[in-house]
């Protein structure tokens, strides 16, 4: 009896954690149809407008999206977003359609912090939670993942990258440059591997 309670309420638990992250992301976003996200996955808003997080039919995300100042994410139908993945975005990240992205990604479009020695001091100095650490005051640029992409676990595509259609980024890659369509990237830094998906 005890051991079944334990699991009712276990259960009850992961299933208030969905219906919060539910309404967190019907918030933060303007979703599709058929939208589904995990009992951990969350969405912050920085700019409070939900249209600047846009989500297509038929996705599950079970990660974490977070925008600052005017930040805008665009995720297509039939993509997915595994857990402990993060999507960070003070500029803009695009994501196509038919996109498996693995769990423990980091998608960033920003450095998160300046890279001037001075300014990091600076930025140290005025504690830990002040303006300075905000990710506008970071180098920015769009980041955009095309349709059909496969991204590996524990994979990390930074600021300015573009992946082409039908690419896959494997398991532990660092992508610092584009991926040309029907690629393979992997390694830290990524090496590509061009036309080497089949269609």
């Amino acid at each position: 009896l005890l051991v079944n309670l334990a699991k009712w309420i276990k259960t009850l638990q992961v299933r208030i954690r969905q219906l919060r992250a539910t309404l967190e992301f019907s918030q933060n976003a303007v979703v599709g149809s058929d939208f589904n996200c995990g009992p951990y996955a969350r969405c912050r808003n920085g700019g409070r407008n939900p249209s600047n997080i846009l989500i297509g039919d038929h996705v599950e995300i079970l990660g974490q999206i977070v925008t600052e100042g005017n930040g805008k994410v665009r995720i297509g139908s039939h993509s997915t977003i595994r857990g402990n993945s993060q999507i960070g975005a003070v500029n803009f990240i695009s994501i196509g359609d038919y996109v498996i992205i693995s769990s423990d990604v980091i998608i960033y479009d920003n450095n998160n912090h300046p890279t001037p020695v001075s300014e990091r001091r600076e930025m140290l100095e005025s504690g830990f939670y002040g303006p300075l650490w905000e990710w506008k005051n970071s180098k920015s640029a769009p980041v955009t993942i095309g349709d059909n992409v496969w991204i590996g676990k524990r994979a990390i595509i930074l600021k300015g990258v573009t992946i082409g259609d039908g690419s896959i980024v494997g398991m532990g890659a660092v992508v610092t440059k584009d991926v040309p369509p029907y690629s393979i990237a992997v390694g830290n830094p990524a090496k590509i591997y061009v036309g080497r998906v089949c269609q």
